[in-house]
Formats: structure tokens, sequence, C-alpha cells
């Protein structure tokens, strides 16, 4: 069924992307639909009970691999087959020369695939127990993409800020309103159940030490972006983030290994659907940024960027080839200045340095940041290690939204756009 599914996925992106050489932004795009594809396969396998047609799971017997075990394994699979691909594409593209680096970054992509699909299906025949490694690191990894989507998210906040506010329409202004107030709301009453449901047991000292931030912590930058003195502050972007935060606050929860904490440890729990469609919109959001934004200067995390600003940025161009011109002007060449193959070449390698990432923080989105230990199903999902990466992350994002308010004031001679 995988490799059914491979073959669908690569005339799919063959059909889509060609052998196509286009700009440094551009080629991001075949490589962004080929990572929802390989997603959508991923899902597809987590929620197939069956032995998708052969042995998945090396020296693991089937009859020995419950459905937990074969949904997971499935996941880890593909998102290893994921980190490989992109992964390979850094430590290639590192040592060659930076105009080698852009053809192959934004070329081959028929040939990319055609390596991928037996790179997906060999994943299947590796014994599931070395698997363990990859979910670990997985699970360490994870942070770092949280922080990098935290940035998508708050530059995408603001870029639908202030396209709700150029619209200069008074039904516009009361949308942004309402919506801001709507997240605050909503972000409210989840911390308040969160409360009820992990610091009620016991002393809890770490849980409501951390549920408290999630309030404290919003309430003064919120007031802050609304004040005069960080005038590219915004409510709605603070209501994001907010919102945001109280969604990773809660999977740092539901992790929490602690008995008396956690009311949901002793219970026995499923993925649930919505925090998985949840985490997918996240991605979504993270890698259309990136694929669109990474390395270029139209992105800004301080408040309002104009159009006009962004065609500055420095952009390859597709052409090398000769131009043909009138006699008098004479045949003339466009070249690629060393300067713009070595910007590509640093884009390109960051682009793939985040899209492995991704692929790791989706492992352990798509099986619940659970680990490898099928004996218990109560267990399983609830880790330390979960609930302090988490936990970092969501103080990391504060971090980050809080110098992003606080950095123009503090340095107002530096340009931060």
């Amino acid at each position: 069924m995988s490799a059914c599914c491979g073959a669908c996925l690569a005339v799919c992106c063959c059909r889509i992307c060609g052998t196509i050489n286009a700009s440094s932004k551009y080629a991001r795009i075949p490589y962004a639909v080929l990572f929802f594809l390989a997603i959508l396969l991923a899902v597809v396998l987590r929620n197939n009970q069956s032995s998708f047609g052969f042995t998945v799971f090396g020296d693991v017997e089937l009859e020995d691999c419950g459905s937990d075990c074969r949904s997971d394994q499935a996941v880890y699979r593909v998102c290893l087959a994921l980190t490989l691909f992109f992964a390979a594409h850094v430590f290639i593209l590192l040592p060659i020369p930076p105009a080698v680096a852009y053809d192959i970054h934004s070329a081959y992509f028929g040939v990319k695939i055609l390596l991928l699909i037996p790179l997906l299906v060999s994943m299947f025949f590796i014994d599931a127990r070395n698997m363990e490694q990859f979910a670990e690191a997985s699970r360490v990894f994870s942070i770092i993409f949280l922080v990098i989507q935290a940035m998508a998210i708050i530059d995408t906040s603001y870029r639908m800020h202030y396209w709700m506010i150029d619209k200069e329409n008074q039904n516009w202004d009361i949308f942004n309103l309402v919506l801001s107030f709507g997240l605050f709301v909503a972000s409210l009453i989840a911390v308040s159940m969160m409360f009820a449901w992990f610091t009620e047991g016991g002393p809890c000292e770490i849980e409501k030490f951390i549920l408290s931030t999630v309030v404290i912590v919003p309430f003064f930058y919120t007031i802050a972006s609304i004040t005069e003195v960080v005038s590219h502050g915004s409510l709605f972007v603070s209501s994001v983030i907010t919102a945001y935060a109280v969604y990773i606050a809660f999977g740092a929860m539901i992790s929490n290994p602690s008995q008396t904490c956690n009311s949901f440890a002793n219970t026995e729990r499923e993925p649930d659907a919505w925090q998985i469609i949840l985490g997918v919109v996240f991605i979504a959001i993270s890698i259309t940024y990136i694929a669109y934004n990474m390395g270029e200067n139209s992105s800004k995390l301080f408040g309002r960027h104009d159009d006009d600003e962004s065609r500055g940025d420095v952009e390859l161009k597709q052409t090398t080839e000769l131009e043909a011109k009138t006699e008098q002007e004479g045949s003339k060449q466009e070249e690629k200045s060393e300067e713009e193959l070595r910007n590509a070449k640093i884009n390109a390698v960051l682009f793939h340095l985040i899209m492995t990432l991704a692929s790791m923080y989706t492992c352990m989105l798509l099986t619940q940041w659970s680990s490898l230990d099928y004996s218990d199903r109560e267990s399983r999902y609830l880790s330390g290690e979960s609930f302090w990466v988490q936990t970092a992350s969501l103080w990391l994002v504060f971090t980050l939204y809080i110098w992003t308010l606080a950095a123009p004031v503090m340095f107002p001679d530096r340009d931060f756009t």
C-alpha cells in the first residue's frame, strides 16, 4: 500500500513540479507539496490497522505489534524517510559550490522523487526497536521547530492584522476587535479548565506555575501592545500568540507523567483528532511561511511592511541564457552574481534544515508524543521529556514575542525590519 501511495505521490509531484528551475522562493513550493503529501500518507497509514501488505516491522512479528504499535511505527517510518530526504539535501548542498547547490536545490525533482520512493519503502523493513533513537531525537529537536513555528505565526498574525486595518472599513475593524476578544476569552476558559484538570490532584506547584505564566505573561504583553510606547503593537497579534501558547501548554500538561496532577494519566487515551488537525494547520502555516518568506526581507515581525520595500530584496533570476536584442544593442548574458549565489545557497540550506526539523516535529504530532512502550496503553502518551520540551517551547514563544515588542523601543536607531 505504501508503494502505491508513493507512486501516486510521485506522479502528482512530477506533474506539478516537472523539472522546473524556478527562483529561489518558488523552488520551495514543490518541497512543501511533497511534504504535505507525505503527511497525508502518514495519516492514512496511521489509521490503517492492517498489515500494509507486507511485513512492515522487520524482526517484530505483526501479531506481536498491536494497533497502537502499527499506527505509531508507520508514522515513524514515513517521517524518518522525510527527515533523511531533507537532511541529505543539507549535507549535499553545504560543501559544493553555490551555483551547483542552487541547481540541485531548484531542479531534478523527478529524480529526487524516484529516490524518495525506495527510501520510503525501505523504512518499513527496519526493526521497530531501532525506531527508538529517532523518536527520542524527534522529541528533543521538535522544540526548535516549535519556535520557528511561533515566528511564522507571529509574522502571519501581523500580516493579517494590517491586511484588515488597510481595508479602512469599520466592519473589518469590528471583526478584528471581536476576533481578538474571542481568542482571549477562549484562552481564558481553556486555562481555567486546565487548572481544574491538572492542578487539583495534589500540590502540583510546577503545573500551577506554568499555567499561571500562561495568564500573567499575556496580560502584561497585551497591555504593552496597545499603549503608545509600543506603537507597532497589536491586540490581534497578542490574542493569537496567547491562544497558541495555551495550545502548547495543553500539550505539555497532558504529557505530564505525574499521576497526581494529570487527571488524564490513569485513563485510556486515544489521540484526539482535533489536536492533530490543529497541529497540521499550524504546520501548514509554518511551511507556507517558510516557503515564501524565509531568507527574504519581505517578512517583518515588527509591524507594517510595504510591498515596495520587498521588491528591492535579493532574488535570483531564473535564466543565464543569452538574451537576444537588437543589432544595435548586441547580445548580452545575464549572470548571477557570486553574492546572489551565496545567498541562494544559504537560504536553500536553511530551508532544508527547517524542513528536516518539521519532519521530526510531525512525527511527534501524529503520534501525540507517545513513547515506544506499548505494554501500558495509559502511560505511553506520558513523558517527562515531552512535558519539559513543550514547556520550554512555551517560554521561548513568550520570549520571542516580547522581543518583537520591546526591541524596536529599546533600540530605536536600529533597523529591525
